[in-house]
């Protein structure tokens, strides 16, 4: 190591006064234009490669076919829930009669006639014509109470 030392003290020292060497500058604008083209060309085959698999796997016809389906389907729905309501509404009529026919006579009775029984709701009732020149109080339902 002494030797090393002794060795490096007596070697001349090489100064290098070359000009340095020149580096290449960047062309920004250069490379601006060349990653835009590649990336049209990239993009441009991409797109006709897209376009041609939606063209073959005829996608719109399967939509416009899955479409008018469903308008077939909820056509079918409706008709059946329409004929279903016009049953329902045969039936509330049955219903509403059937109510109607159990409610008191005095609730089916036209406007201006009233009920009167000699011993309540036994026998045969007499019907009276009242003028509609009074106004008809609230009666109470219960047929014991006159």
């Amino acid at each position: 190591m002494e030797q090393d030392a002794r060795n490096s003290m007596y070697e001349p020292e090489i100064i290098d006064v070359a000009p340095p060497t020149k580096t290449a500058k960047p062309n920004y604008l250069s490379a601006v234009v060349w990653t835009s083209v590649v990336a049209t060309v990239v993009c441009t085959i991409f797109m006709g490669l897209l376009l041609y698999v939606v063209n073959e796997s005829q996608i719109e016809q399967r939509i416009e076919t899955a479409a008018s389906h469903a308008i077939y389907n909820l056509e079918s729905v409706i008709k059946q829930q329409n004929t279903e309501i016009q049953k329902l509404q045969a039936e509330n009529k049955k219903i509403y009669n059937h109510i109607k026919f159990w409610s008191p006579i005095e609730h089916r009775l036209p406007p201006g006639i009233k009920e009167t029984w000699d011993i309540p709701f036994y026998g045969v009732p007499k019907y009276e014509r009242r003028s509609f020149d009074f106004t008809q109080e609230a009666e109470l339902c219960l047929p014991f109470l006159e």
